[in-house]
């Protein structure tokens, strides 16, 4: 009797026990304490990860606060066998599970180790691995949907990745490319069910994966390892969905992989906004990313100017931004192949996309002068098409283990057509009207280009002795016609209007060759020096023929122009680095020189319209490079560098362009460089055990000589504003920011915070008089992510940002403007195969000066099933701004003047959808997984 009440007592003390610290030593065989080994509690049903820590320097490893469970304790360390301990629910407020042996790895346990050592995660250097089954998700969802779920990496609403506290720039499928190293074609098309190990690492650049000495540059890369039955076979995924209001999507992607090929197509088309197009697309439509990250120019970076081929304004081209504003119908598919043999590895990928959007929209501009200013209302109806081919690939051939070679290939055929319908009312600083203007303009556009690099490296046998050349060639060509047309109506004059009617042919031919060579050499294994040149000649052609279809298509002399220019680049220059256990220091000198070549013409062969440009710039270009990482993954940087830019191809030209005769724009062939010291900096934290990290940046640039503009503004009969882009001595700008991100509940709950702070002093001119705009933005950000159980994520965020805007030239026209906004979403399996999902965001946008003020909210949610064997079906109900208040808005300010827009885009609809999955979902989420 006495025995079982004693019983009895303990078990209830131990159920009192709601949170406990559990704690313990790890050490060898030999006795040997076992330092910063990986040590995880595990759930003892399924193994999910509840909590994880590391030892600390003399073995010991502690977890508090947590529930009063049984649990697997598992413990991993590199060259050890994994090790994993039973315990139960404790009678006592500290559970001491003792010391924890560790066996090394020996011939005799590798068939054990191998059944052993998979753990939910471990680190080796600077290396993470997860395993992908010990994070549970919902069927059916994708690799981003996991992501959120992994200690440590962030995902943004856009699919955007940070990985302790860096931005993830490559994903990798089974160590290869996939769609040219778009980090999102991989998250966001292959699903979650189909990875068996997520690896994050530090991945070198090129040049110090072909030198073999460290550079000290490294970008966070992440690898997607599939599972063994996803390796051999097929799979993919097909989804196709009707709606109200006309709407409709479908999308699919089909995967085939084996141990040396892989094969993915993937293809979608929709009205839903869904263009799948972002910033690079539109720079690669201008042809401004020629020979962004080929990795074919050795040396520092810095001071090797910008070369424009194409463009200046965005009148050449349809879209000039996928905001998500309007409507639009969506098409595109693509597929990648890589072969991968040990000594060549090949990969290609073709992609076709193309969109057609509907915009409409109203903007509301103020314009400052000295002593005047002036507003417009625009209402504007645009239509554009643009279509992309693009094919690109990529060969690296290793010849021997001293001599590697490698090859990259791209092309791009693009076309756009776009016709932009404005109404602008102008009026004066009392708002009485001065003209309005009408503008029916038509542009067409094709667009081709082709960009091939390589590299050759020989690796000498002393270590860090090496030598690398490369060289490149692109060649771009674009043909357009605008069809211009305008009627400009005057209020207070004795003409009563002006029209304009013309036809403008454009037609513009790129041409750049490169090189580039490398040498490096060691010196008492931790100095090494780097010995470089650069070589690069670009020649442009540009003929613009203007005609005026009022007089039967006369040409248009004033504002037709040829234009010949040639950009010469030569850089020689040694660097002397210093890299030893984590520092690396590389202080260097370039000897740079940039001739500019450049002739305008009123037509191919005739008299020039204005002196020649014949210029040569030579300039003692230095570079700094810090990079410190501690023993206590504290990571420091710094750099300082000069830079050297060329004006932009646009700016040189001495032609109007007055596609819309309210604001013409006029080159200027006296333009100089751009010439600027920057230094940046930063610090970056990654704690091992708790899994939080922190990020400190800064970015400081001095301009000793800018490029801006003067605008020169009319205010009689009409308003109407010419820029001029100048030269002008002074400015700086200063960016700096805090993000960081920690566990409040480790595997739980997880919060995030970013702080910025932008600053400019920005000199322009208006109307001849200096102008110098001073603009301070103020942002803050707070999330929090939340996985209480394999069937409940949850997300909420918070931002304010506020930017202040002053101008020297009129300072009762200064700015202050606001902008607000909070999010939550929520991801729940509510029965074993009934899924919800749900997110509403709230923005408001505030400017005072205007009186501008607008607040909405977009609520959507969905709800899901599965079906048939395997699971395989898939349907979805959902619905999509049930408040019916979607808008699309923007408010910025700039040299001069102020905007804000609205625009109209997709608001309340419902969709029924429907997918099939080749191989279906395992659906084995238990009650007891609940919490």
């Amino acid at each position: 009797m006495l025995c079982a009440l004693l019983l009895l007592c303990s078990a209830g003390f131990a159920q009192s026990l709601n949170k406990i610290t559990i704690k313990g030593t790890v050490k060898d065989t030999l006795g040997e304490v076992a330092p910063f080994a990986t040590v995880m509690l595990l759930t003892p049903q399924d193994s999910q990860l509840i909590n994880f820590t590391r030892s600390d320097e003399n073995g010991d490893f502690s977890f508090k606060n947590v529930k009063n469970n049984p649990y697997l304790v598992k413990v991993s360390y590199i060259g050890f066998l994994p090790l994993q301990k039973y315990i139960g629910a404790s009678t006592t407020e500290i559970n001491d599970v003792g010391t924890l042996i560790l066996k090394p790895i020996s011939k005799e346990l590798l068939e054990v180790v191998i059944k052993a050592a998979r753990s939910t995660l471990s680190i080796k250097g600077d290396t993470i691995e997860y395993d992908a089954a010990s994070f549970k998700v919902p069927p059916g969802s994708t690799v981003e949907d996991m992501l959120r779920r992994l200690p440590g990496i962030e995902v943004d609403a856009d699919g955007n990745i940070k990985a302790q506290g860096r931005d993830v720039k490559r994903v990798y499928v089974d160590g290869k490319m996939f769609f040219s190293d778009d980090p999102k074609a991989a998250t966001k098309n292959l699903g979650a069910e189909t990875i068996s190990k997520i690896q994050v690492y530090n991945d070198k650049s090129e040049q110090s994966k072909l030198t073999g000495v460290d550079d000290g540059k490294k970008e966070k890369a992440m690898n997607l390892e599939l599972k063994e039955e996803y390796k051999k076979g097929s799979f993919g995924k097909i989804t196709g969905a009707v709606g109200t209001e006309e709407r409709w999507a479908g999308r699919g992607n089909y995967n085939r992989f084996n141990t040396k090929e892989q094969i993915s197509v993937i293809g979608y088309a929709n009205n839903i906004n869904q263009t799948g197009l972002n910033w690079e697309d539109y720079g690669e439509f201008k042809g401004q990313n020629t020979f962004n990250n080929d990795d074919a120019d050795f040396g520092f970076s810095g001071g090797g100017g910008r070369m424009y081929f194409m463009g200046g304004d965005d009148s050449d081209i349809p879209f000039s931004n996928f905001d998500g504003r309007g409507f639009s119908e969506n098409y595109g598919g693509g597929a990648n192949y890589n072969f991968d043999n040990k000594k060549s590895k090949f990969n290609t990928s073709y992609f076709y996309n193309q969109t057609e959007l509907q915009l409409d929209q109203i903007a509301n501009r103020l314009g400052i002068s000295k002593e005047n200013s002036f507003s417009n209302t625009d209402t504007t109806s645009k239509l554009d098409f643009r279509a992309n081919h693009s094919i690109s690939s990529r060969l690296e051939h290793e010849i021997d283990s001293s001599d590697i070679i490698i090859l990259k290939l791209s092309t791009r055929f693009s076309n756009g057509e776009n016709t932009n319908l404005q109404n602008q009312l102008f009026s004066n600083a009392d708002n009485s009207p001065v003209n309005s203007l009408n503008i029916n303009n038509r542009t067409d556009l094709q667009n081709w280009r082709l960009v091939g690099s390589g590299i050759y490296r020989h690796r000498f046998k002393k270590k860090g002795r090496s030598f690398a050349v490369s060289g490149g060639y692109s060649n771009i060509n674009s043909d357009g016609t605008d069809n211009v047309f305008s009627l400009n109506r005057f209020f207070n004059a004795t003409t009563i209007n002006e029209q304009i009617s013309q036809l403008n042919s454009n037609e513009n031919y790129s041409q750049e060759i490169k090189s580039s060579a490398l040498y490096t050499e060691s010196f008492k294994k931790r100095w090494f020096s780097e010995t470089f040149y650069n070589f690069s000649k670009g020649t442009n052609a540009v003929n613009r023929q203007v005609k005026d279809l009022q007089n039967n298509g006369e040409r248009i002399n004033d504002l037709s122009v040829y234009y010949d220019n040639a950009i010469m680049y030569n850089r020689l220059g040694s660097s002397m680095r210093y890299s030893h256990e984590g520092i690396n220091v590389s202080t260097g000198l370039a000897a740079q020189q940039i001739q500019l070549f450049g002739a305008s013409f009123s037509e191919k062969g005739k008299i020039p319209l204005s002196n020649p440009i014949d210029n040569t710039y030579f300039n003692i270009v230095p570079n700094i490079d810090i990079n410190y990482e501690t023993s206590s993954n504290i990571t420091l940087s710094g750099e300082y560098s000069y830079g050297v830019s060329i004006p932009r191809l646009n700016d040189l030209q001495p032609v109007q362009n007055v596609s819309n005769p309210a604001f013409i724009t006029l080159g200027n062939p006296d333009l100089k460089p751009e010439r600027s010291h920057n230094l940046g900096a930063n610090v970056n934290y990654w704690n091992q055990s708790s899994f939080s990290s922190f990020n400190l940046g800064m970015d400081l640039d001095f301009f000793d000589q800018q490029i801006v503009y003067n605008q020169i503004l009319s205010f009689d009969s009409l308003i109407r504003t010419t820029t001029i882009p100048v030269n002008a001595s002074g400015g700086k700008r200063f960016n700096t920011y805090i993000w960081t991100n920690f566990p409040l509940i480790k595997t739980k709950l997880t919060m995030n915070c970013n702080i910025s702070l932008n600053i400019s002093e920005t000199p322009a001119f208006v109307n001849n008089d200096l102008n110098n705009t001073n603009n301070k933005g103020y942002r803050v950000s707070l999330g929090w992510n939340a996985t209480p159980s394999p069937k409940l994520i949850f997300g909420a965020g918070v931002n304010a940002n506020f930017n202040d805007i002053k101008y020297s030239i009129n300072e009762d026209l200064d700015q202050h403007i606001e902008n607000y906004g909070a999010n939550a979403s929520i991801k729940w399996q509510f029965f074993s195969k009934f899924f919800l999902e749900s997110n509403v965001n709230y923005s408001l946008y505030k400017n005072d000066r205007f009186g501008f003020d607008r607040e909405f909210t977009i609520l959507n949610g969905s709800v899901r099933r599965l079906f048939g064997k395997n699971n395989r079906i898939e349907a979805r109900l959902a619905a999509f701004d049930l408040l019916n208040q979607r808008v699309t808005v923007s408010q910025y300010g700039s040299q001069n003047f102020i905007t804000n827009n609205v625009a109209n885009t997709l608001a309340r609809y419902f969709m029924l959808s429907v997918s099939y999955n080749m191989r279906g979902y395992e659906n084995k989420i238990k009650k007891n997984d609940w919490w």
